[in-house]
């Protein structure tokens, strides 16, 4: 008798666990689409919580430490929130902010020097990427024979921004400017077609900020 009724619950079992999968939604058709997922968490949240998972504050503290794959990983994210809240935030790429604050701390990291000059160095690099006279990109701004590092150079290389210029560099990323787009030199000598902006320090000397010599290029 125990045998049999062993064997009518497991046929029981069986029986019932054949009709389950039988009548089971398959995964596939109960599954939501991530995006859809990511709008309704991104969605439910406060617009405080929105700040606070923005992903810029990663990208900062990825660009101070040099480290290329978290930054580029918390770019995406950010880029991804943006899109699918509809966001007004400019989309920033993170290489960008890392070169250009490099740049601007290896030519003005002194801590005493003020944001505006070190903004200045950052805008001529902008102001030649828009500029038909040099290259299209920052890295390639950089990188062109006798300007600034040039190319594998290994100081600059191994440089590392600090935190001031970052944020700095964002500033300038997201709109912000100092001087007119004709400004394309920077050297502790005047050149170009003019002075635009002139810094003095007792240690460094001067630095002048300088309209390009061919002006008739940007102007409107």
């Amino acid at each position: 008798m125990k045998r049999i009724f062993t064997f009518i619950s497991a046929a029981t079992l069986t029986i019932s666990l054949l009709l389950t999968t039988a009548f089971a939604t398959p995964a596939e058709d109960t599954a939501r689409d991530d995006a859809e997922v990511q709008i309704e968490e991104a969605t439910a949240q406060s617009p405080e919580a929105h700040e606070a998972t923005d992903y810029m504050e990663d990208m900062i503290w990825a660009a101070v430490r040099g480290d290329y794959e978290a930054g580029e990983a918390a770019e995406e994210k950010r880029g991804n929130k943006i899109t699918l809240m509809e966001l007004g935030y400019p989309v920033v790429d993170f290489e960008e902010l890392y070169l250009l604050a490099k740049i601007m701390y290896a030519e003005a990291g002194s801590n005493w020097l003020s944001d505006e000059w070190k903004m200045c160095v950052g805008e001529v690099v902008l102001n030649r990427v828009m500029s038909p006279e040099f290259a299209d990109t920052i890295k390639d701004v950089l990188e062109q024979p006798g300007q600034y590092y040039g190319k594998n150079n290994g100081y600059f290389n191994n440089l590392r921004p600090d935190e001031r210029c970052v944020r700095l560099a964002l500033r300038l990323l997201e709109g912000e400017r100092q001087m007119d787009p004709s400004v394309v030199f920077q050297a502790n000598f005047r050149q170009g077609s003019g002075v635009h902006t002139a810094f003095h320090d007792d240690y460094l000397g001067w630095t002048y900020f300088c309209i390009s010599s061919k002006p008739e290029l940007y102007e409107a």
